[in-house]
């Protein structure tokens, strides 16, 4: 190849031109680093705001949770209480009511000869087999 100027004035205009063409796109690239440095610095600033509200919605759920487990904790002890005292009237009742009955069997005058004696008969009388079955 020839050295002479009108070639390298061709080749100095090419490398130039591509040179011109890099910067550009040098510059076209620095703005859209710029622009995505911006969106990931938004992104993390939204993401934050994401955990911190996913933090409080935990939080609260927590607190409502907690809650219901110390209400539902004081109904079963209040309904304990009722039942023990449910139970407790139950039994004096009952005792009430044994006590009440033991001294009218005590106080009972006993049954007539005559009766005693036709419940004895019952018991003596004997008891009639069962004719058996002819089948034929």
């Amino acid at each position: 190849m020839a050295l002479d100027v009108p070639t390298l004035k061709l080749s100095l205009a090419v490398v130039g031109g591509l040179l011109l063409l890099s910067m550009v796109r040098i510059v076209f690239l620095l703005r859209t680093n710029a622009r995505l440095r911006d969106s990931a610095s938004k992104m993390e600033q939204q993401v934050l705001n994401q955990h911190q509200a996913l933090l409080s919605v935990r939080s609260d759920s927590n607190a409502w949770r907690g809650e219901l487990q110390r209400m539902f904790d004081s109904f079963r002890a209040e309904f304990s209480k009722r039942l023990d005292e449910s139970e407790q009237r139950y039994k004096e009742v009952q005792h009430r009511c044994e006590t009440a009955v033991k001294p009218a069997e005590v106080f009972a005058p006993p049954p007539p000869p005559a009766v005693l004696a036709k419940i004895a008969a019952q018991e003596e009388r004997a008891v009639l087999p069962v004719p058996a079955l002819n089948i034929s």
